[in-house]
């Protein structure tokens, strides 16, 4: 468990290059729903759409896709999965200088909260800045 300290300044947002949301599924029994998910996003937001891992990769212990998505994107992108999610998981955080931070002590989660290995993560990296769109949207949020 996570060690509780009081700040003795509140962070900037300015400290957040842009967001992650991680989203979960099951091969074998979910993979379907997150296909769908993740055409919807494309056909919806500029975003940022990372590879199918359907094994353990990195902190995660579940198979999962990751939206990259810039700063200006969260207002619409966010709210709209929490209602849609269809059930998965989805991990949402942002990128500072410091992803472990960032996965285990600054995100949030829509749906249910999964494991995250935060010894599989830096403490300290470069930032992650916007990314750049790998979807054409055409259909409002």
């Amino acid at each position: 468990m996570s060690e509780i300290k009081i700040a003795t300044a509140p962070r900037p947002i300015a400290e957040i290059a842009s967001y992650h949301a991680h989203i979960y599924y099951d091969p074998l029994t979910t993979r379907s729903i997150a296909e769908r998910l993740r055409v919807w996003i494309s056909e919806r937001f500029p975003v940022q759409l990372g590879r199918w891992h359907d094994a353990r990769v990195g902190p995660h212990d579940a198979a999962m896709f990751q939206v990259a998505f810039a700063n200006e994107v969260f207002a619409t992108l966010v709210p709209w999965l929490m209602l849609n999610h269809g059930g998965l998981s989805i991990l949402v955080h942002p990128n500072t200088a410091n992803p472990q931070r960032d996965h285990v002590v600054d995100p949030f989660w829509i749906g249910a909260r999964l494991p995250i290995h935060d010894d599989k993560l830096p403490i300290e990296s470069a930032l992650e800045g916007a990314p750049e769109p790998n979807t054409m949207p055409h259909i409002s949020p």
